[in-house]
């Protein structure tokens, strides 16, 4: 792994070779504290959750990962033949074999949160599982996901047609930020967060500003939910924590809450936050992180 020399707010970026390319991240190095690992959701890239991760960095050293086809990771990303998060995961197992560590703290924010469970399987470094937002849909979705006629039927998913239709490109860093700040989706966020989120969530170009994650990338990752993650909550090698977000909008709706009881996994009930809590609330999210949340 090789380590940048731009450090912001305490945070070095780092690259390491995996077998078909380079995977970015950022590091908060903290010399003789445990490590942890946090992986984000879709669309979005380790940057965005620099607050959170700051705070986090006073008792662990932090590692947050740039996911294939996300920030400034330089990985193939093939949304043409992605059909699940398998990738995703087998990315995250090769970090943590390349480190050589033990008592990981493994989180990780909506796809994040199920594919840090999935890439935990089988493994005995890992500590503490901290899953925020986990995508917990039912067992059956992911049945329906591995059919011949899945293509079809995920074309159908709000998210991944919202993605498809996203404006991708802007003439400069400036006026994507006034894009997205009129966005109500972007109203709750703690200030500087959205900010954060454009550090790596935009590719600067001599004349143009571009998403860094490709909308049809974006796109193909919500539709492929071929994902065994109640299998790895199931097998998971450390207690599973839950932060769930009472909204609308969250992902762990409340057969999901009675699953993870029944599998023996903490959950944390928010009823002021959305799906995109670590956006809204990034020291709370660190305290969960942390081990010590209240809702």
């Amino acid at each position: 792994m090789s380590d940048g020399n731009e450090s912001q707010q305490g945070a070095t970026r780092f690259s390491i070779d995996l077998d078909d390319g380079v995977m970015a991240g950022r590091r908060w190095r903290r010399a003789g504290l445990p490590p942890l690992l946090f992986c984000h959701a879709t669309g979005f890239c380790a940057s965005v959750y620099k607050q959170m991760l700051e705070a986090l960095s006073a008792d662990y050293d932090v590692f947050a990962l740039d996911m294939r086809g996300h920030g400034r990771t330089a990985l193939p990303a093939d949304a043409a033949h992605l059909r699940s998060w398998d990738i995703y995961a087998r990315d995250i197992a090769a970090f943590l074999d390349a480190q050589n560590r033990h008592g990981w703290t493994l989180a990780g924010h909506s796809m994040g949160a199920v594919t840090a469970a999935m890439a935990a399987q089988g493994r005995v470094d890992i500590a503490a599982l901290r899953l925020i937002e986990p995508v917990a849909a039912h067992p059956l979705f992911a049945l329906a996901a591995r059919t011949p006629v899945w293509p079809l039927l995920s074309r159908r998913i709000p998210l991944a047609a919202k993605a498809r239709r996203r404006r991708a490109e802007w003439p400069s860093r400036h006026e994507a930020l006034d894009h997205y700040v009129r966005k109500a989706l972007f109203q709750n966020w703690a200030d500087g967060v959205l900010e954060d989120y454009l550090e790596d969530g935009l590719v600067i170009g001599t004349r143009r500003a571009r998403l860094a994650c490709d909308p049809a990338w974006e796109a193909a990752t919500f539709a492929a939910q071929a994902n065994g993650f109640w299998g790895a909550v199931r097998r998971a090698p450390a207690l599973v924590e839950v932060f769930a977000a009472d909204h609308p909008t969250t992902t762990v709706w409340s057969s999901a809450r009675a699953r993870f009881n029944r599998l023996g996994a903490h959950l944390t009930l928010a009823t002021d936050l959305t799906h995109l809590a670590p956006m809204e609330d990034p020291g709370r999210l660190a305290r969960f992180v942390a081990g010590s949340a209240a809702p």
